[in-house]
């Protein structure tokens, strides 16, 4: 068994880089390399504990009406009654203490939501195989970051809010294009600059595609998926649901992220 094991590795050690084959297996490599998996559970989590508590508490400013959100993603998936009474259980809030869900919102970007940045920037270095000391002032790239994801969804808030009738396919190509831009963005300036736009672009539209596909799957199976998770955990099932779902866009993140240098090292050896 360990000889198979070393002859499979040998192989795929020998693969010419510059063919599709190689360039497949070179980024398989750098995917296991970066750890992905785990900088994909990571990335989730962040999102879950730091991003997800904040837009609650700006959707409880922004509409008058508490239970506004739910309402939004029971009337947008179309939950059954058992299912959307948990989801109301699980995002409405009854504002007794505004002040106090602010303050915790805050404090939870602050602690968790950087580290969103920090796993992104440790996925590009490990990918491209960049020497990245740790400075201080990273902190702030982390937070303008964490920002432009912020900004990401209050636009998807707003999109909910105003605009009906229109399929989420028509819409697809505004969600690429901006999408492309923040994660080609994203690697260059948590890299200091170390990564070029041209190189992190094929990784940034496949992100962009893989994301805008979700969202629009989302339309068709989170009733199920919902469903299926809150018929056997409840309201936990549906926290776990949405876990879930974004463990899903995250390893299209850390996935795609390992394909850029892949491809980048491909252009060059065919050069």
């Amino acid at each position: 068994m360990t000889s198979r094991i070393g002859r499979a590795r040998d192989w795929a050690d020998h693969q010419d880089r510059a063919t599709r084959r190689g360039a497949a297996i070179d980024a398989w490599q750098r995917y296991r390399a970066v750890d992905g998996p785990l900088q994909s559970a990571l990335l989730s989590l962040y999102f879950l504990v730091a991003v997800i508590p904040a837009l609650l508490v700006v959707e409880s400013h922004v509409e008058r009406n508490a239970d506004a959100l739910s309402n939004r993603i029971v009337h947008h998936y179309g939950l059954s009654r058992q299912t959307a009474e948990l989801v109301h259980g699980v995002f409405a809030g009854d504002r007794a203490h505004p002040l106090g869900s602010a303050l915790l919102a805050i404090g939870g970007a602050l602690f968790f939501g950087l580290g969103f940045g920090r796993v992104l920037q440790l996925v590009h270095a490990r990918a491209w195989g960049l020497d990245l000391p740790r400075r201080e002032s990273d902190q702030l790239r982390f937070a303008l970051v964490l920002l432009g994801i912020y900004g990401l969804l209050l636009v998807l808030l707003v999109q909910l809010n105003e605009v009906h009738g229109v399929p989420g396919w028509a819409l697809a190509p505004a969600w690429v294009a901006g999408l492309v831009a923040f994660f080609v963005w994203a690697p260059w300036f948590l890299t200091h600059g170390q990564l070029a736009a041209r190189d992190v672009l094929p990784g940034a539209g496949l992100t962009a595609l893989g994301l805008v596909v979700l969202m629009i799957a989302s339309s068709y199976v989170m009733q199920l998926w919902l469903d299926l998770y809150a018929r056997d955990y409840g309201g936990f099932g549906v926290v776990m649901a949405i876990y879930f779902w974004l463990a899903f866009s995250s390893a299209v993140i850390v996935w795609a992220a390992a394909i850029s240098p892949a491809l980048a090292q491909r252009r060059e050896l065919r050069r």
